[in-house]
């Protein structure tokens, strides 16, 4: 039958359309992933910075999610480069070594991972500098990650306005830094997972990017 025969013959053709925009956009997307470069900076955890301590640490929990979210996002081919200094002499020695990592690497995003302390307060914001080049992107990956956080139950407090803050008041390309929950809030504290915090941030990094979360690239240029 000639009529099935060209049926076929017409769905394989179809079938190989599909397969090569399959091919074209995954090359894409990796060719897209070369160019990310992402700085990514575990607030204190260094000598004369140290964190606030509540219910829990800051420092702990800054790690905890700070490497899980690094991890996420290299086993995903995101280039990465991790900000966090091993020692420092002083607290300033500490953030300009934040900085300066992230400055020469040519990072396209940088973000502090924090935990917040403040009687009464509970929830998670992102702070970044608005009205400004770095205002764009940085707001969008803030409301994606708030939006991720905000579906572990912990109040959306919003991204704000700082221009106080060394790491990103100094940074050249567009930063944020999350503050993740209170911990000296019982309301926060009392289930929080840091691995849950760590995939929701990292949910809301690849929304903002528009990359898939489970796609893995055929190589992995991680630092």
């Amino acid at each position: 039958d000639s009529r099935k025969f060209n049926g076929c013959s017409e769905d394989r053709e179809r079938m190989a359309e599909e397969r090569n925009v399959t091919f074209d956009h995954e090359y894409q997307m990796q060719e897209f992933m070369k160019e990310i470069i992402l700085a990514i900076d575990i607030g204190h955890n260094v000598p004369y910075d140290t964190g606030a301590v509540g219910i829990r640490r800051e420092d702990d929990l800054n790690r905890l999610v700070g490497n899980s979210l690094i991890s996420k996002l290299r086993g995903r081919g995101i280039k990465v480069v991790n900000c966090t200094p091993n020692t420092a002499k002083s607290l300033n020695d500490s953030l300009y070594q934040r900085v300066i990592t992230a400055n020469n690497c040519g990072a396209t995003l940088f973000v502090s991972i924090h935990h917040n302390a403040c009687p009464g307060g509970y929830g998670a914001e992102v702070l970044c500098i608005k009205d400004n080049y770095q205002d764009s992107l940085s707001t969008k990956v803030g409301e994606a990650i708030l939006n991720e956080l905000a579906s572990l139950g912990l109040k959306n407090r919003g991204v704000k306005d700082r221009r106080d803050l060394y790491v990103i008041n100094n940074t050249s390309m567009p930063a944020l830094l999350v503050e993740c929950a209170f911990v000296d809030s019982s309301l926060d504290m009392e289930n929080y997972n840091p691995e849950k915090t760590a995939a929701a941030i990292y949910k809301g990094i690849c929304t903002a990017f528009a990359l898939s979360e489970n796609q893995k690239p055929s190589t992995n240029e991680a630092e």
